[in-house]
């Protein structure tokens, strides 16, 4: 009985899962798309010579998924250093340059296939 249960709550358990890919688009240009690809196992970088994003979700959604959700965030970038000078106790401000970087994530999951007995 115990190994019946087991069993069944390991097959609910394949069954019930969800196949996520989350896309974060780095770069776009007229040229290429730069994107980093996350499938649950690892994380790869893939640029595409079609700088379309309308394309690539097409692309995404042909393979099975469907676009759930469209996120976007903003990533700063502080580069430079801030010195201060032990006499005057003051800060000073030197080479610092800061990159706005916009970045947009979509979030695929994959489409459920619903079998007939």
């Amino acid at each position: 009985m115990k190994k019946i249960l087991i069993l069944l709550l390991c097959y609910s358990g394949f069954c019930w899962g969800q196949n996520w890919k989350i896309v974060d688009i780095v770069a776009q240009s007229k040229k290429e798309l730069v994107y980093y690809l996350d499938d649950g196992e690892q994380v790869e970088k893939v640029k595409v010579k079609n700088p379309s994003i309308v394309h690539l979700i097409d692309t995404f959604e042909q393979d099975g998924y469907a676009l759930e959700k469209i996120t976007h965030g903003v990533e700063l970038l502080l580069d430079g250093n801030l010195p201060i000078t032990r006499q005057s106790q003051q800060w000073g401000i030197t080479n610092l340059i800061v990159d706005n970087k916009h970045r947009i994530m979509l979030w695929f999951r994959k489409k459920e296939t619903s079998s007939s007995m």
